[in-house]
């Protein structure tokens, strides 16, 4: 047998990655051109003002334990200036980073399959923490996200994966989705952020296994699906919104197995300019304000197979919105009168006379939920304010 010789180990050495050690206290901008760099920054602090204080431009390279502090100033919620900023930077991953002081965490262009992996940033309240352009298959995963407008935003890049993120105390959107399809939000913990979040003109994306609660501004939503075609929203928990899901122009989708928890108004169907088609089933609807509300009169909604602490358990169809609801959803102005005790005697006979409703949206097949006490005073007028305030908002 031939001996190998030292080509082996020649050859080992060419593909071994380089590696850059960062120590103690560095001044940016850093520009990083070299593919499949190596950055360890366990300890290091990288500092700048002007710009991007951190450039990747090529691909494969990793950033490990870096903390980077300070960009800009330019807060410019589309082109901001970022912590670290990545461009044909395919494949590149940024892991155990943390980010203070900068207008956007990190930037992301022309960057297929790049990786956030437990990113930790905290903004400056007017651009996105993690800003995703063009870019398909990144995955943002694991990360920290408050004090930015949107914590993450993307446009044009299919089948992203975000998940597992906790998104809080952002002004707008925790997870805000644009133009993009096959993009799946999974386990992301998202709460008390100023609006909520969005998924709009997209299609074939998935919303699994997220808790989304606490958005109670006047118009705050847990997640608002906006113009999309074949959308799931799946097993998820709505919870403490003004409004917990709301579908608008939204054609296809696929409401199932979500729990709405004393929300304002747990799902609401709305049209701006087009329609909506929507199957809701399997979901469970328990301490809501109004389990549904409808001014899309074109809608066609296929409710079935819901359970409902308001269900009678009769063996007839549950209809999971009141008269007045209905009446309520194109004229919200009449809200002042929803503790009138015209209406309040109207909606105790409907709940315990299913006979008295309509049947449009009826669901054929509901099941009792246990029912638990709970004080809904503040919701109602959170609710009915909501109400409002969307519909002047829309006009």
């Amino acid at each position: 047998m031939r001996p190998l010789g030292w080509w082996p180990l020649f050859l080992g050495m060419a593909l071994a990655a380089p590696v850059l050690q960062l120590r103690g206290e560095v001044e940016g901008p850093l520009v990083l051109t070299t593919p499949g760099l190596v950055v360890e920054g366990e300890g290091a602090v990288l500092r700048g003002k002007e710009g991007h204080t951190l450039r990747l431009l090529a691909p494969g390279i990793t950033v490990r334990g870096l903390k980077v502090v300070g960009a800009g100033p330019g807060e410019d919620f589309f082109e901001p200036d970022a912590a670290i900023y990545l461009r044909g930077c395919e494949g590149c991953l940024l892991e155990e980073v943390t980010v203070e002081e900068a207008p956007a965490a990190v930037r992301v262009e022309d960057s297929p399959r790049a990786v956030v992996r437990g990113l930790r940033a905290k903004g400056l309240g007017e651009s996105p923490g993690v800003l995703v352009y063009g870019s398909p298959g990144v995955r943002v995963e694991g990360s920290h996200l408050l004090g930015y407008m949107d914590a993450i935003y993307v446009e044009y890049s299919p089948d992203m994966v975000i998940r597992g993120n906790l998104l809080e105390g952002n002004g707008r959107y925790g997870f805000h989705v644009m133009f993009s399809w096959g993009v799946r939000v999974e386990e992301n913990l998202s709460r008390a952020n100023g609006v909520g979040n969005a998924v709009m003109h997209g299609a074939q994306n998935r919303v699994r296994g997220n808790r989304l609660y606490g958005h109670k501004s006047p118009v705050g939503y847990g997640l608002l699906v906006q113009d999309e075609r074949g959308t799931e929203v799946r097993e998820n928990l709505f919870a403490e919104n003004t409004l917990g899901l709301v579908l608008m122009d939204a054609q296809g989708v696929r409401v199932w197995g979500n729990g709405f928890q004393e929300n304002g108004t747990a799902l609401r169907i709305t049209r701006e300019r087009g329609g909506n088609s929507a199957w809701v089933e399997g979901n469970a609807f328990q301490g809501n304000l109004y389990d549904l509300l409808v001014d899309d009169p074109g809608a066609k909604a296929k409710v079935v197979g819901n359970r409902y602490d308001r269900a009678s358990g009769l063996p007839v169809p549950h209809l999971p919105t009141g008269a007045f609801a209905l009446l309520l959803a194109r004229q919200p102005e009449l809200s002042l009168f929803a503790l009138s005790p015209g209406v309040v005697l109207w909606e105790a006979v409907e709940a315990q006379v299913p006979g008295l409703r309509g049947v449009a949206l009826a669901d054929p097949a509901a099941q009792p939920l246990a029912k638990e006490v709970r004080t809904q005073g503040g919701w109602l007028v959170l609710g009915l304010l909501g109400g409002v305030l969307w519909w002047r908002w829309r006009a």
